[in-house]
């Protein structure tokens, strides 16, 4: 299967990945053929992209370094807390717990983390599925890092809760689909402050875990909030928190823009390393990304196009591809399929959207 964007998306294309609510409902089988009434209903989704499966792509299978399961239980967990949340009910922290726990479990089982997978969501529920995925690269990190089971487990519920103060900011905030204005910017700044102030009133939630979703948006030059905090100051658990938080933000597509790819989201964290993010750490998380996923479409310097259908870990930005398109745009019958590592004449120039 491939990722295409959806405006790419064309009747009679099958899904190849099962398009799922953030309550764990399907919305979309994988194997189903798409009709132009559900390419509709995906738009009106405001689905950025989807994963199919044709002839160029069937036998690309795309493993996401948790299984879907989990990733479903986790989303309609936080939806539900942010729910309870938002009419105050308390927080259901048990839940949170049983759902990092099954993330952090399946983590150390996975002997060779690579994050591959493009999470496929809805706009409207951008700020579930983004905590997931924060939790989820926060953990990769922190297992780098050589952090201990239960450690791990604290930094889990810090990332999948460090939002959790925007279930006191307005929705018409919150969702507002164009730039907000400066006094809108610092009532959102407020979320960490207001999620401290639910996480201390649960004796469960380590102190750790509380002070990491806090300072999330600290960064090491001092200049983010709430405290302004620098370098060391910045607890580690918001350092790491800091890193997942923006990749995932900045490779998401939001209501008042579109995500970029992850090439140029790792050009970012590389670029603000030793200003915003913590260097070393960067460094880790940069070892554990794909530069370009299993699956997607690049553009090559012979002006050819292909299917990125592995990657060599130690070279990333030189996978192996698949050749589907002539430097003149038409169709290859038959597929040559070339590692870039070993033809260093050839190289990627950019991910294409088809």
């Amino acid at each position: 299967m491939r990722l295409v964007r959806i405006e790419n998306v064309t009747s009679g294309m099958i899904l190849g990945k099962d398009i799922s609510s953030c309550e764990g409902k399907i919305l979309l089988a994988k194997g189903v053929t798409l009709t132009n009434h559900f390419i509709k209903r995906l738009q009106h989704l405001a689905m950025g992209e989807i994963y199919i499966e044709d002839e160029i792509s069937k036998d690309i299978e795309i493993f996401d370094i948790i299984e879907e399961k989990t990733r479903i239980i986790a989303k309609k967990t936080i939806y539900q807390v942010m729910q309870d949340l938002k009419v105050k009910k308390a927080l259901d922290f048990q839940s949170i717990q049983v759902a990092i726990n099954r993330i952090v479990d399946e983590l150390l089982d996975n002997r060779d983390i690579m994050v591959n997978l493009s999470d496929l969501r809805c706009v409207d529920e951008y700020t579930f599925a983004h905590s997931v995925n924060v939790a989820v690269l926060s953990i990769v990190i922190g297992k780098a890092l050589g952090y201990h089971e239960l450690r791990l487990r604290d930094l889990g519920i810090a990332a999948i809760l460090h939002d959790i103060g925007k279930t006191q900011i307005p929705n018409e905030i919150l969702n507002k689909p164009g730039k907000l204005l400066e006094e809108e910017i610092e009532i959102m700044k407020n979320h960490t402050r207001f999620g401290y102030e639910i996480l201390k009133d649960y004796d469960e939630i380590s102190a750790l875990s509380r002070v990491g979703a806090l300072l999330h948006h600290e960064r090491i030059d001092g200049s983010g909030y709430p405290f302004g905090k620098r370098g060391e100051e910045i607890s580690e658990f918001a350092r790491i928190i800091a890193i997942a938080d923006t990749y995932d933000a900045m490779t998401s597509n939001r209501v008042y823009k579109k995500r970029i790819t992850p090439d140029k989201a790792i050009e970012y964290l590389i670029a603000m390393a030793h200003h915003h993010y913590d260097y070393d750490i960067v460094k880790i998380f940069l070892n554990h990304l794909t530069v370009y996923p299993i699956g997607t479409m690049v553009k090559l310097n012979t002006k050819e196009h292909a299917i990125v259908i592995d990657n060599n870990r130690y070279m990333p930005t030189r996978p192996i591809v698949r050749m589907v398109r002539d430097a003149h745009g038409n169709s290859i019958s038959q597929f040559e399929e070339i590692d870039l590592q070993k033809r260093l004449n050839i190289c990627i120039e950019e991910i294409v959207d088809e």
